[in-house]
Protein backbone atom coordinates (compact mmCIF):
# COMPACT_ATOMS: atom_id res chain seq x y z
CA UNK A 1 0.00 0.00 0.00
CA UNK A 2 1.38 3.44 -0.92
CA UNK A 3 2.28 5.72 2.03
CA UNK A 4 0.04 8.36 0.56
CA UNK A 5 -3.14 6.33 0.15
CA UNK A 6 -4.34 7.17 3.68
CA UNK A 7 -3.97 10.90 3.07
CA UNK A 8 -6.72 13.14 1.71
CA UNK A 9 -6.44 13.81 -2.00
CA UNK A 10 -5.49 17.45 -1.39
CA UNK A 11 -2.57 16.41 0.81
CA UNK A 12 -1.37 13.99 -1.85
CA UNK A 13 -1.48 16.76 -4.43
CA UNK A 14 0.56 19.09 -2.23
CA UNK A 15 3.17 16.43 -1.52
CA UNK A 16 3.23 15.68 -5.23
CA UNK A 17 4.48 19.24 -5.72
CA UNK A 18 7.61 18.30 -3.74
CA UNK A 19 8.51 14.74 -4.74
CA UNK A 20 7.31 11.92 -6.97
CA UNK A 21 4.40 10.17 -5.18
CA UNK A 22 5.63 7.24 -3.12
CA UNK A 23 9.01 8.84 -2.31
CA UNK A 24 7.82 11.11 0.49
CA UNK A 25 9.05 8.93 3.34
CA UNK A 26 12.39 8.04 1.73
CA UNK A 27 13.31 11.63 0.97
CA UNK A 28 11.89 12.81 4.28
CA UNK A 29 13.96 10.35 6.31
CA UNK A 30 17.10 11.32 4.39
CA UNK A 31 16.44 14.95 5.25
CA UNK A 32 15.73 14.02 8.87
CA UNK A 33 19.14 12.33 9.02
CA UNK A 34 20.69 15.44 7.53
CA UNK A 35 19.03 17.52 10.26
CA UNK A 36 20.67 15.29 12.85
CA UNK A 37 24.06 15.75 11.21
CA UNK A 38 23.58 19.52 11.11
CA UNK A 39 22.50 19.69 14.75
CA UNK A 40 25.56 17.70 15.80
CA UNK A 41 27.74 19.91 13.60
CA UNK A 42 26.50 23.02 15.39
CA UNK A 43 27.04 21.35 18.78
CA UNK A 44 30.58 20.29 17.84
CA UNK A 45 31.27 23.83 16.63
CA UNK A 46 30.15 25.18 19.98
CA UNK A 47 32.40 22.77 21.83
CA UNK A 48 35.30 23.68 19.54
CA UNK A 49 34.93 27.33 20.48
CA UNK A 50 34.39 26.73 24.21
CA UNK A 51 37.38 24.39 24.44
CA UNK A 52 39.67 26.95 22.79
CA UNK A 53 40.46 24.61 19.89
CA UNK A 54 39.36 26.66 16.90
CA UNK A 55 42.68 28.34 16.11
CA UNK A 56 44.89 25.28 16.40
CA UNK A 57 44.90 24.48 12.67
CA UNK A 58 46.66 27.28 10.82
CA UNK A 59 45.85 26.29 7.25
CA UNK A 60 42.77 25.19 5.31
CA UNK A 61 42.14 22.89 2.35
CA UNK A 62 38.77 22.39 0.71
CA UNK A 63 39.35 18.64 0.38
CA UNK A 64 40.43 18.32 4.01
CA UNK A 65 43.51 16.58 5.34
CA UNK A 66 44.45 13.65 7.53
CA UNK A 67 45.84 14.04 11.03
CA UNK A 68 49.63 14.28 11.34
CA UNK A 69 51.00 10.74 11.49
CA UNK A 70 54.51 11.25 12.81
CA UNK A 71 56.09 13.07 15.71
CA UNK A 72 57.90 15.33 13.25
CA UNK A 73 54.61 16.28 11.59
CA UNK A 74 53.04 17.11 14.96
CA UNK A 75 56.01 19.24 15.93
CA UNK A 76 55.76 21.10 12.63
CA UNK A 77 52.07 21.90 13.23
CA UNK A 78 52.85 23.01 16.77
CA UNK A 79 55.59 25.33 15.54
CA UNK A 80 53.15 26.92 13.10
CA UNK A 81 50.65 27.46 15.91
CA UNK A 82 53.33 29.22 17.96
CA UNK A 83 53.57 31.99 15.36
CA UNK A 84 50.14 33.40 16.19
CA UNK A 85 48.68 35.51 19.01
CA UNK A 86 46.71 32.77 20.77
CA UNK A 87 49.83 30.82 21.66
CA UNK A 88 51.99 33.90 22.21
CA UNK A 89 49.55 35.59 24.60
CA UNK A 90 47.94 32.64 26.35
CA UNK A 91 50.15 29.57 26.12
CA UNK A 92 53.73 30.70 25.53
CA UNK A 93 56.07 28.38 27.41
CA UNK A 94 53.15 26.63 29.13
CA UNK A 95 51.54 24.41 26.49
CA UNK A 96 52.98 20.96 25.88
CA UNK A 97 52.74 19.05 22.61
CA UNK A 98 50.18 16.60 24.03
CA UNK A 99 47.82 19.45 24.92
CA UNK A 100 48.24 20.89 21.44
CA UNK A 101 47.36 17.49 19.95
CA UNK A 102 44.11 17.50 21.91
CA UNK A 103 42.88 20.89 20.69
CA UNK A 104 44.14 20.17 17.18
CA UNK A 105 42.07 16.98 17.05
CA UNK A 106 38.92 18.82 18.15
CA UNK A 107 39.27 21.37 15.35
CA UNK A 108 40.23 18.70 12.80
CA UNK A 109 37.20 16.59 13.75
CA UNK A 110 34.91 19.62 13.48
CA UNK A 111 36.11 20.33 9.95
CA UNK A 112 35.96 16.72 8.79
CA UNK A 113 32.50 16.22 10.30
CA UNK A 114 31.31 19.18 8.25
CA UNK A 115 32.76 17.68 5.08
CA UNK A 116 31.11 14.35 5.88
CA UNK A 117 27.75 16.05 6.38
CA UNK A 118 28.18 17.82 3.05
CA UNK A 119 28.91 14.57 1.19
CA UNK A 120 26.00 12.73 2.83
CA UNK A 121 23.73 15.55 1.67
CA UNK A 122 25.18 16.07 -1.81
CA UNK A 123 25.22 12.40 -2.83
CA UNK A 124 21.52 11.64 -2.28
CA UNK A 125 20.57 15.10 -3.55
CA UNK A 126 22.27 14.36 -6.87
CA UNK A 127 20.69 10.89 -7.02
CA UNK A 128 17.15 12.08 -6.31
CA UNK A 129 17.48 15.04 -8.67
CA UNK A 130 18.95 13.00 -11.54
CA UNK A 131 16.12 10.47 -11.31
CA UNK A 132 13.47 13.18 -11.31
CA UNK A 133 12.27 12.28 -7.83
CA UNK A 134 12.53 15.86 -6.59
CA UNK A 135 10.06 18.33 -8.05
CA UNK A 136 11.34 21.75 -9.04
CA UNK A 137 10.21 23.49 -5.85
CA UNK A 138 11.92 21.12 -3.45
CA UNK A 139 14.92 20.69 -5.74
CA UNK A 140 15.52 24.44 -5.75
CA UNK A 141 15.10 24.63 -1.98
CA UNK A 142 17.62 21.88 -1.34
CA UNK A 143 20.07 23.14 -3.93
CA UNK A 144 19.96 26.53 -2.25
CA UNK A 145 20.66 24.93 1.12
CA UNK A 146 23.55 22.97 -0.36
CA UNK A 147 25.02 26.15 -1.85
CA UNK A 148 24.75 27.91 1.50
CA UNK A 149 26.34 24.92 3.19
CA UNK A 150 29.21 24.91 0.71
CA UNK A 151 29.77 28.59 1.36
CA UNK A 152 30.10 27.77 5.07
CA UNK A 153 33.45 26.13 4.36
CA UNK A 154 34.81 29.43 3.05
CA UNK A 155 33.04 31.56 5.66
CA UNK A 156 34.39 29.28 8.39
CA UNK A 157 37.98 29.76 7.22
CA UNK A 158 37.38 33.51 6.79
CA UNK A 159 36.26 33.51 10.42
CA UNK A 160 39.17 31.40 11.69
CA UNK A 161 41.67 33.46 9.70
CA UNK A 162 40.66 36.55 11.67
CA UNK A 163 41.87 34.82 14.84
CA UNK A 164 45.44 34.85 13.54
CA UNK A 165 45.47 38.64 13.61
CA UNK A 166 45.99 40.67 16.77
CA UNK A 167 42.46 40.94 18.24
CA UNK A 168 42.76 44.71 18.45
CA UNK A 169 42.50 44.79 14.65
CA UNK A 170 38.91 43.52 14.69
CA UNK A 171 37.65 45.04 17.95
CA UNK A 172 39.69 48.24 18.37
CA UNK A 173 37.17 49.79 20.76
CA UNK A 174 37.92 47.16 23.42
CA UNK A 175 41.39 48.51 24.04
CA UNK A 176 44.84 46.88 24.10
CA UNK A 177 45.93 43.44 25.35
CA UNK A 178 42.75 41.64 24.33
CA UNK A 179 42.35 37.89 24.47
CA UNK A 180 43.01 36.39 21.01
CA UNK A 181 39.81 35.27 19.33
CA UNK A 182 38.04 35.32 15.99
CA UNK A 183 36.18 38.40 14.83
CA UNK A 184 32.78 38.40 16.56
CA UNK A 185 31.19 39.74 13.37
CA UNK A 186 32.55 36.87 11.29
CA UNK A 187 31.53 34.42 14.00
CA UNK A 188 28.00 35.82 13.91
CA UNK A 189 27.90 35.37 10.13
CA UNK A 190 29.02 31.75 10.42
CA UNK A 191 26.58 31.00 13.24
CA UNK A 192 23.62 32.66 11.52
CA UNK A 193 24.22 30.77 8.29
CA UNK A 194 24.45 27.48 10.20
CA UNK A 195 21.11 28.10 11.92
CA UNK A 196 19.55 29.10 8.59
CA UNK A 197 20.66 25.86 6.96
CA UNK A 198 19.39 23.82 9.90
CA UNK A 199 16.03 25.58 10.00
CA UNK A 200 15.61 25.19 6.23
CA UNK A 201 16.38 21.50 6.42
CA UNK A 202 13.91 20.97 9.29
CA UNK A 203 11.22 22.87 7.39
CA UNK A 204 11.62 20.73 4.27
CA UNK A 205 11.73 17.55 6.34
CA UNK A 206 8.47 18.34 8.09
CA UNK A 207 6.87 19.35 4.79
CA UNK A 208 7.31 15.74 3.68
CA UNK A 209 6.86 13.78 6.89
CA UNK A 210 4.34 16.04 8.65
CA UNK A 211 2.29 17.97 6.07
CA UNK A 212 0.47 21.06 7.30
CA UNK A 213 -2.88 20.48 9.05
CA UNK A 214 -4.64 22.59 6.42
CA UNK A 215 -3.57 20.09 3.77
CA UNK A 216 -4.47 17.03 5.86
CA UNK A 217 -7.81 18.22 7.23
CA UNK A 218 -10.09 20.68 5.53
CA UNK A 219 -11.58 21.63 8.90
CA UNK A 220 -8.20 23.17 9.82
CA UNK A 221 -8.49 25.76 7.09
Amino acid sequence: RSPCTSMPAEAQVRLGELVTPGWEKTVGLWLAGTCGMLFSMIAIGGYTRLSGSGLSMTDWRLEGRRLPWTQEAWVKEFEEYKKYPEYQRLHSGKMELDEFKRIYFVEWFHRMWGRTAGLLFAGPLFYFASRGILRARLGLNLTGLFGLGLSQAFVGWWMVRSGFDPPEKHTPTLGPNQRPRVSPYRLASHWTAALTIYAGCVWNTLSLLRPSPSAMHKSAQ
